[in-house]
């Protein structure tokens, strides 16, 4: 430690506010060879203070250093920040996380590693990235090797990225800042072009659902409540994203069956799915209280698994009046990729 802080010292780039991550092995807790007072005191020694250093412990020898949570705190009042490594994103790593409470959460390499090609990856970051951010931690994405990669780890959550994309480790003279700089650069151009693609997309295929809803919708206000399927069964196969279409009245009860998307009914996923029947209860559903709760004229849920289908979907749901009266809920399954 005393070598790495005597390196850093000298190093002729200490007036660009840089940090020393000093990687330390929690398992020297157990032979008392680890306190926060004997790190304060090598530090400042050194010429440094706390504020200047992040102290890094491995995840993978958490579980055997006891204690390390009561030093973790110690070293953060003293002013240390300090950077869990190696978080996989399994169930240990994030009770780890949750339990530790880090300023900085390195996500390890293995997440990282070709992200842009495995949902389940981007999944398990993305579920890093959001425990980081409740415990009030940074993420740092390490192992980031080309560009892809990199506008995923911003787009799910990274606040820092790591890795040979932005450069080589190498002496402290020889390192190109500008080259790292011109890269992160780039890295932000390309989420920014991602996320407007996306973005437009997303607007232009939320306006044909939109215009499609509201298609149904006036033809129900002018049909009697009791052929509403059957007016439903004539709009289902509009769009190839429209799996399925009902209505329920304003206490949530379903009042038509489940009209489904003639390919989905032959492709049905399971038996663990399958379309609601007249009467199902909806009242505890968003699509339905964002339309009563909310007041909302039109409602768009949060992806979700659909109990009919199986598949990722939406619901958009809207309020209509049936020519004889009675006031329903028009609701649309729209598949969400």
């Amino acid at each position: 430690m005393e070598q790495a802080l005597h390196a850093f010292i000298t190093q002729p780039r200490r007036n660009q506010d840089l940090l020393l991550f000093l990687n330390l092995d929690a398992r020297r807790l157990e032979h008392s060879q680890l306190s926060a007072q004997g790190l304060c005191k090598a530090v400042e020694r050194s010429g440094l203070t706390p504020r200047d250093v992040v102290l890094e412990f491995s995840e993978k020898a958490v579980a055997t250093a006891s204690g390390l949570r009561i030093l973790i705190e110690t070293c953060q009042s003293f002013g240390f920040s300090v950077a869990l490594d190696d978080v996989d994103g399994d169930a240990a790593s994030l009770r780890d996380l949750a339990h530790l409470k880090p300023d900085l959460v390195k996500a390890d390499l293995t997440l990282v590693h070709e992200l842009s090609r495995h949902p389940v990856q981007q999944e398990q970051l993305k579920a890093v990235a959001a425990l980081a951010r409740r415990q009030g931690a940074l993420l740092v994405a390490e192992g980031v090797e080309n560009e892809d990669d990199a506008a995923f780890c911003l787009e799910l959550g990274a606040d820092i990225l790591q890795g040979f994309h932005y450069g080589r480790p190498s002496e402290a003279e020889k390192l190109n800042l500008a080259s790292a700089l011109a890269c992160a650069e780039r890295s932000a151009e390309r989420l920014k072009a991602n996320l407007s693609g996306r973005k437009q997309a997303r607007h232009r295929e939320d306006e044909r659902h939109l215009n499609l809803l509201k298609r149904i919708r006036d033809a129900l206000q002018q049909t009697e409540s009791e052929r509403a399927s059957a007016e439903l069964e004539k709009f289902v196969n509009s769009v190839a994203s429209l799996e399925c279409l009902w209505a329920m009245d304003t206490r949530g009860k379903q009042t038509t069956p489940t009209v489904v998307w003639r390919h989905q009914r032959d492709i049905q996923r399971s038996r663990l799915f399958a379309p609601a029947l007249v009467g199902a209860d909806h009242s505890l559903k968003d699509y339905y209280l964002g339309v009563t709760l909310q007041d909302q004229d039109l409602y768009s849920s949060e992806p979700y698994v659909s109990l009919a289908t199986g598949n990722l979907c939406r619901t958009l749901s809207t309020r209509f009046r049936s020519c004889d009266g009675q006031d329903l809920i028009l609701c649309m399954d729209i598949r969400s990729n």
